[in-house]
């Protein structure tokens, strides 16, 4: 986190909270990614990842709500953080999200396996998933 901010910070633009419920999301979307040997936003049954991520992060009582996600797949058991923020502002999209105003929220899910299936090759692989949020404009009860 501390090396998304640092981007963002540099860019003139507000730092991110950390976000239990967005952290937990991008775990889980890790840790399925590397047990099951694929790699992207959809889940492996289909469900589009700002559906994956609701279920954490609720737009439930909200006015506003917007979610976004970068992903990382590395060979290896290590990655340096400030190395996936470079890789990912590399990428014309994955750079617009992290240096979207847009997000107030981040939580991120670095995982790593020593045998990666399918896709990874069965191989030492380390995945991030960082997602991103917005919500704003409590609703009151009716």
């Amino acid at each position: 986190m501390k090396a998304l901010n640092q981007v963002r910070t540099e860019a003139g633009l507000k730092p991110l909270r950390m976000s239990p419920s967005l952290r937990s999301a991008a775990r889980g979307h890790s840790q399925s990614m590397l047990q099951l040997g694929f790699f992207g936003h959809e889940s492996a049954d289909g469900t589009a990842f700002n559906e994956r991520i609701r279920r954490h992060y609720t737009n439930r009582g909200w006015r506003l709500w917007s979610v976004g996600e970068a992903l990382l797949a590395s060979p290896g058991a290590t990655a340096d953080p400030a190395a996936v923020v470079e890789a990912w502002l590399e990428s014309p999209p994955h750079r617009a999200i992290i240096l979207s105003p847009t997000w107030r929220d981040a939580g991120i899910g670095a995982l790593y396996t020593a045998d990666a299936p399918r896709e990874f090759g069965d191989t030492k692989t380390i995945v991030v998933t960082a997602d991103f949020g917005l919500r704003e404009g409590r609703v009151g009860p009716s």
